[in-house]
């Protein structure tokens, strides 16, 4: 009897390793279908729209609903694409062909405004000097940037594929919205059947209004950079503002990303139109953009987002995105969120007799 359980036991792990080895060997698939799934979220509300629309007895079949609702995105992509990467590789052209001297000089004063702190701190400007001269250089004598572009370019077969496997997915998930539950529900023993139908429908409801606050919140956010930009004469504010806005999907972290990269090509762009321009001023002009957003992001869009969509305290969400963030680095801080939403709603339905479960459970 106890060598038969050691058997078992043993083919049990012997089939776990195999089971992640294969799945390891696939995970682009795993990542193509939770791609897939956040797109599905995204398309309910769009679902539940299209499922009004009725002429006299004739309803639109699912089919029809999922592929309207999917041509709809891949429009939508398109036409930012349209827009953004001629001002890419018109970005790079300028990058490639700044001067590394002129760039320098532009910060000279900057340098030589701080040269009192600098002495204090017994910081030798020459050096600096020095160091500025090199780093500057490094990055501006990319001559080969187009190499760059070209490396992104050749990459282009492997993103149409990914793209028709996501929308293939995408298409599925959307058309036949219960394919999961019903694959989950089938292999769920009976006495948890119900738990996991809760679980399965809690989980579809809270990550739609989940994802779909976070397009709402970035989008916002692209639009305020954006028109900020504009009216302050930014070249390639439209590029900024994307970036901005796809850099604050990440937790924290994301703003500052975006903001130094939106910056530096801010500064990259008036460097080439007007030369002779302050650039610590214009820097300065260019931030209050950033920051408006920062502010209506931080104070406005994120408590909303997380108290109606996740049902969570924002100091809760903010110590789970650091510790993910610490586990799993950025990525994990993507994730954080919409994970610890499935664990609370899978701890409520199976140990909600535990009092630190019902206090992180109860509004759920």
């Amino acid at each position: 009897m106890l060598q038969n359980k050691n058997i078992r036991l043993l083919l049990g792990i012997i089939g776990t390793l195999i089971l992640g080895y294969l799945l390891w060997n696939v995970r682009f698939i795993i990542y193509y279908f939770f791609a897939a799934a956040i797109i599905a979220f995204i398309a309910r509300p769009l679902m539940r729209l299209l499922n009004e629309v009725k002429f006299k007895d004739w309803e639109m079949p699912n089919w029809l609903k999922s592929a309207t609702v999917l041509v709809t995105f891949v429009f939508i992509i398109i036409g930012l694409f349209k827009l953004i990467v001629p001002t890419v590789i018109e970005q790079a052209h300028i990058i490639s062909e700044i001067d590394a001297n002129t760039v320098v000089s532009r910060v000279q004063p900057v340098i030589e405004s701080a040269s009192e702190w600098m002495k204090k701190a017994n910081i030798d400007e020459s050096e600096l000097q020095t160091i500025l001269n090199k780093e500057v250089n490094k990055i501006f004598s990319m001559g080969d940037i187009g190499n760059y572009v070209k490396n992104i370019l050749s990459g282009i077969s492997d993103s149409i594929i990914a793209a028709f496997s996501i929308l293939f997915i995408s298409f599925f998930l959307i058309k036949d919205g219960n394919i999961v539950d019903n694959v989950v529900e089938s292999i769920t023993p009976d006495k948890y059947l119900e738990k996991i139908k809760t679980i399965l429908n809690e989980t579809k409801d809270l990550l739609t209004r989940y994802f779909v606050g976070v397009v709402i919140q970035n989008s916002i956010i692209m639009l305020i950079v954006t028109v900020g930009l504009m009216v302050l004469g930014v070249k390639n504010a439209l590029l900024i503002g994307f970036l901005a806005g796809i850099f604050n999907i990440i937790p924290y972290v994301g703003p500052l990303l975006g903001g130094l990269i939106g910056i530096s090509l801010a500064a990259t762009g008036q460097l080439e139109a007007h030369p002779d321009v302050a650039l610590t001023a214009f820097v300065l002009k260019a931030l209050i953009p950033f920051a408006v957003a920062q502010v209506l992001d931080n104070f406005i869009l994120q408590p909303l987002i997380f108290s109606k969509s996740v049902k969570a305290h924002p100091l809760e969400i903010f110590i789970v995105i650091l510790s993910a963030g610490s586990l799993a680095g950025l990525i994990g801080m993507i994730v954080a969120v919409p994970a610890y939403s499935f664990i609370r709603i899978v701890a409520k339905e199976f140990f909600n007799g535990y009092k630190v479960v019902q206090g992180l459970t109860k509004d759920l």
